[in-house]
């Protein structure tokens, strides 16, 4: 539907609106589908400043994958009232970019009357990660990425932790494991921490590195633009599953993993082993517990998840 932007309609009002993340801020009509956009959204989509919007035709610059998610996102936020983040490619002038767009839902009298948010170029961001895995040297046993190739990621998200991005580190081990491997000798240990790196890797395939840092240690750098609940709800979840026993042909492996997250903030910038310690502290913490927990760094303690205590 074509739109041209009313100038009563001022840009910080949009930006008010856009509470879910940096960017151009933009808004839907529902009942018209008229669209109002900043000055930077224009930009990101390739089209000239406050000229007529048509939606079909910004639809058109989104890639059919991202397209096809975006839309099904789109409808449920309507249908529930409940906002989303989502990563979308697009191709302007021939062009391939990343879009980070974040979606609020506006009510009138009880009724969705709008859809509004952000949308962000995240291209830079894209290529600093792809660029990471290209570089990340493999542990030869699990395939994943190595305690350097960690580091040099550390390092390298470090430099871009400017504000609150919503990243973390997480940092799990196989409880016990010098019993795992007396008792189901060291093929068996190696079983176990195959199988592992096998579940990091399915469990989590957005993650920016999945890696074994040594012995029975892996760590976890992910993108959790929900925070701190978002954080525990991920963990939580996939400790579950991380923690079923290791198929084996003579006899199944019980395992217990222990978990311990901190979340980025700007202060890591200038010390980026800081990030480390917090999360090797809530492991330790974890640990203490009685293992087979998961705990998130918070300040000067390590909270626990709910529902995460349940022993293996």
């Amino acid at each position: 539907m074509n739109h041209h932007p009313s100038p009563a309609l001022a840009a910080s009002s949009l930006y008010e609106q856009a509470t879910l993340g940096p960017g151009g801020a933009w808004s839907c009509d529902l009942a018209t589908e008229v669209l109002t956009w900043t000055d930077e959204v224009y930009d990101l989509f390739g089209l000239q400043r406050g000229s007529a919007l048509k939606r079909a035709a910004t639809l058109d610059v989104y890639q059919s994958q991202s397209r096809s998610e975006m839309d099904q996102r789109r409808a449920a936020a309507i249908q529930t009232g409940k906002g989303f983040s989502l990563d979308c490619q697009l191709r302007t002038a021939g062009q391939s970019r990343w879009m980070r767009l974040r979606v609020g839902v506006g009510y009138e009298h009880a009724r969705p009357v709008r859809i509004f948010g952000s949308k962000q170029d995240i291209t830079a961001e894209k290529k600093m990660w792809d660029g990471l895995v290209t570089l990340a040297g493999s542990d030869p046993l699990t395939g994943l990425a190595n305690r350097r190739a960690f580091e040099d990621a550390i390092r390298e998200l470090s430099r871009h932790a400017e504000g609150s991005h919503g990243f973390a580190l997480a940092v799990l081990c196989v409880d016990d494991f010098e019993a795992i491997r007396d008792r189901h000798d060291h093929a068996g240990a190696n079983d176990c921490l195959r199988c592992l790196g096998e579940r990091l890797a399915r469990l989590f395939p957005d993650a920016i590195l999945v890696s074994r840092i040594g012995g029975c240690e892996f760590a976890l750098l992910l993108r959790v633009p929900g925070g701190h609940a978002a954080l525990a709800t991920t963990l939580d979840g996939a400790h579950r599953l991380l923690s079923r026993p290791v198929p084996r042909e003579a006899q199944a492996i019980g395992i217990g993993i222990s978990v311990g997250a901190a979340m980025m903030k700007p202060t890591h910038r200038h010390d980026p082993k800081k990030l480390f310690a917090e999360a090797d502290a809530a492991l330790y913490v974890a640990r203490a517990a009685g293992q087979s927990r998961v705990r998130i760094f918070d300040g000067m303690i390590a909270r626990p998840v709910a529902a995460s205590s349940l022993a293996v």
